[in-house]
């Protein structure tokens, strides 16, 4: 049996007492025999176990005292104040109160340490467009949102991922939200950027993401990026429009604004009507299968936030082609924790035969798969692909007439 996380106060004057399941499971820890490491006077995340665990001993803890059936999901909820630096906005003494609880928090905002809330406020605010790539990296350097201490760290991997959902989600308009079906480069370029931003802050609550080199982060980050957006867009649409995101084609591409497709059209200066036309059929031929493929069964299935977790995770880690090396071992292992995670959110909630509605899930991710990689084959680009070879051709045609002028002699 595993035992499953419990509360953020200290147990036996001890933090995160992992050792627990070792006393119960006959298990040992073999000690670093590292002076800085096997030293308990700070407790980090590379603190020696082995040490730790004997300082559980000492302080008392045996199999017989270990709460099985402990309820980490309880109401009573023991409450600790502590209050932030200055803020530039001179937002002063601010409180922040977090429970000491594994239970999932409706806002992230409410449960993280000081220094995480600085961090949401930071990814949160507004970006700067001419460094979006070292906004980028600076997310996949950081160590944020903590995974040594606080309530975040004691989530579960699935629990990780729906805090990060929760986040980016913080925003978003429902009734409220504005239709905005002329697009232009001054509304998409911020757009995109912002989503981009949306995405890496996400992948930065993945254990398995953080784990993984740098050099892997931005590769795969890169390769996969749009359309994890667009998955997470297209299940958050049938969240708001409920059927008529897909009878009426709505779709929210961000968490302020929303089109319709058939009244769709682009405003792009400085490019010929007959090109936006085509590129904009183009588009309407890609939106229309993430409809009917990838919005209906999830507007039937009307998906808990855990189970949109566990779909856009796995969404990931199921482009093998773009995860390769060690890389693909640390994210194989994620998989597996993340199963674990559903399977014990469901035996939670009392959910029993659920392997056909998984399977239906998971049909989504086969789907939409299938619609990435067909966009990057072309097939979504046959209108313009053949607007630019008739337009490369008359051009050829004009050429020619022109040399062919040229070549009349004229007599006297």
């Amino acid at each position: 049996m595993e035992i499953v996380p419990l509360s953020l106060q200290p147990l036996f004057a001890v933090p995160l007492p992992r050792a627990i399941r070792f006393v119960v499971l006959n298990l040992e820890y073999e000690c670093l025999k590292d002076k800085s490491k096997c030293s308990l006077n700070r407790i980090r995340r590379s603190s020696c176990r082995h040490c730790r665990f004997q300082k559980c001993l000492r302080m008392g803890m045996t199999a017989d005292n270990v709460q099985w059936n402990r309820d980490v999901y309880s109401t009573d909820m023991r409450f600790k104040k502590i209050k932030t630096p200055e803020l530039k906005n001179d937002e002063n003494d601010i409180s922040i109160v977090y429970p000491s609880t594994s239970q999932p928090s409706t806002s992230l905002y409410s449960v993280i340490k000081t220094q995480d809330q600085l961090y949401t406020q930071s990814v949160l605010s507004e970006i700067n467009f001419d460094n979006i790539e070292k906004d980028m990296h600076r997310m996949f350097m950081s160590d944020l949102p903590s995974t040594d201490h606080g309530y975040f760290a004691s989530l579960s991997p699935l629990y990780k991922i729906v805090e990060g959902l929760r986040l980016v989600r913080k925003s978003q308009r429902m009734e409220d939200i504005k239709f905005e079906n002329r697009l232009s480069m001054e509304t998409l370029v911020p757009h995109w950027r912002a989503q981009a931003k949306n995405t890496a802050i996400l992948s930065m609550h993945s254990m398995a993401f953080r784990n993984i080199p740098l050099t892997e982060k931005s590769r795969i980050f890169k390769s996969l990026w749009q359309n994890i957006y667009r998955f997470e867009r297209i299940q958050m649409s049938t969240e708001i429009f409920g059927e008529d995101c897909v009878n009426e084609k709505k779709l929210a591409i961000s968490c302020e604004r929303a089109i319709q497709l058939d009244a769709l059209f682009f405003d792009i200066e400085g490019v010929a009507q007959n090109k936006l036309k085509v590129t904009l059929q183009d588009y309407k031929t890609f939106a229309q299968r993430c409809v009917e493929e990838v919005a209906k069964p999830l507007s039937q299935l009307k998906l808990s936030i855990e189970e949109v977790a566990f779909l856009i995770i796995n969404f990931v880690l199921h482009n093998e082609e773009s995860i390769i090396g060690e890389s693909f071992e640390v994210c194989d292992k994620f998989r597996d924790s993340i199963a674990d995670g559903l399977h014990e959110y469901y035996q939670k909630n009392n959910i029993i035969n659920y392997a056909q509605r998984i399977s239906k899930m998971m049909n989504t991710i086969a789907a939409m798969k299938k619609i990435h990689y067909d966009d990057l084959g072309g097939t979504f680009v046959a209108n313009t692909r053949n607007a630019m070879e008739q337009e490369e051709k008359e051009m050829e045609e004009m050429k020619k007439e022109e040399e062919d002028e040229d070549e009349i002699i004229v007599v006297d």
